[in-house]
């Protein structure tokens, strides 16, 4: 029976789905298409270059808020006719996208040398501080996959580092993914106001304590424990108990 050509491979259908796929910003097919064309680009001796192009826009980001980061605005800022730009975003979505990959090449990948627990705990405090230093494109990581060169650099260093010391392959990704995530996850809820100032948690504190010993008896009573520590603290402990956690997993997976 000879399939209908809304369902034999290499259909319309198909086709459509695929082509649909490659034009949306951020998606696999995006990106690997877009490599296919960086590839094939020469680039003009002089001129506007994507890596130009993102820093002044995580540049632009830092210093007027997401908001204002529009393709004319970043035109002005570059002192360039905004449409010039195109030739290398054709989209203030994709330019955000490749914003997000300018952001996570100022990760300082962590040396040679030492066990799999330090190279996760300091790749994962470098993450950190980068996203700290760009507040205001961290929201953005929670929009898609991380897939620019910059990510995928990041990913295979860390990859290579667990499988260098021991961890099986399936069990490398979910670390690594693990970790990764706890790390963004942080991050937004600090961009978001979560890190609280110190006048905020005396704020917190007081009113964990106004409320009702007999409805709220332990809040009540540890008030002040709640609102102790500060977002950096709150993230030292977390990491070290995951780490700790995964030690354990790599000890009970190791073969005896």
């Amino acid at each position: 029976m000879t399939p209908s050509p809304e369902t034999a491979d290499g259909g319309p259908e198909t086709d459509a789905k695929v082509e649909a796929e490659a034009s949306e910003p951020g998606s696999p097919a995006w990106w690997q298409a877009r490599y296919a064309a960086r590839d094939r680009r020469r680039p003009r001796q002089g001129g506007l270059t994507l890596d130009r192009i993102t820093a002044a826009a995580l540049e632009l980001a830092d210093r007027e808020g997401l908001e204002a980061l529009t393709m004319r605005r970043l035109g002005e800022h570059l002192e360039v006719r905004h449409t010039s730009l195109y030739r290398h975003v054709a989209s203030r979505e994709e330019l955000l996208i490749a914003t997000v990959d300018q952001m996570l090449g100022e990760i300082r990948l962590p040396g040679p040398g030492g066990d799999w627990r330090a190279g996760l705990e300091d790749g994962a405090r470098e993450f950190r501080r980068v996203l700290a230093a760009h507040p205001a494109v961290v929201p953005l990581l929670t929009t898609g996959q991380l897939l620019g060169p910059n990510a995928l650099r990041a990913r295979e260093h860390a990859l290579a580092h667990l499988l260098a010391h021991g961890w099986a392959p399936q069990s490398a990704v979910q670390v690594y993914f693990t970790v990764t995530h706890f790390v963004i996850g942080a991050a937004v809820l600090d961009s978001g106001g979560a890190a609280r100032t110190a006048g905020q948690r005396a704020a917190m504190a007081d009113l964990f304590a106004s409320l009702s010993p007999r409805t709220h008896p332990v809040v009540h009573q540890h008030a002040e424990l709640l609102n102790s520590l500060d977002s950096e603290a709150e993230f030292e402990f977390g990491l070290r108990a995951l780490l700790f956690g995964l030690g354990r997993l790599n000890s009970e997976e190791a073969p005896r």
